[in-house]
């Protein structure tokens, strides 16, 4: 019965491992493109207008106060 086992197991490996399907070599072409200049762009970005609004800020070092409505802008720092 052993040897039943070992021969349908023998056949099994070698019927899987003989139907395996091989894939079509494929061959790699390189293809050398000219050089070009490298190219510098320079991107500037506004700055960025701070929000209307009042803030008021307290903590050990001491109290701070801003106030801003359009170009008026009112700073107190109290330490």
């Amino acid at each position: 019965m052993k040897k039943l086992v070992f021969i349908l197991a023998s056949v099994a490996v070698l019927s899987v491992v003989s139907c395996r399907e091989e894939k079509p070599k494929t061959e790699t072409v390189i293809i050398e493109k000219p050089v070009e200049k490298e190219k510098t762009v320079i991107i500037e970005k506004e700055k960025e207008k701070e929000p209307d609004g009042t803030s008021l800020s307290v903590d050990k070092d001491g109290v701070e106060f801003s106030s801003k409505k359009g170009d008026k802008k009112t700073e107190v720092i109290i330490k």
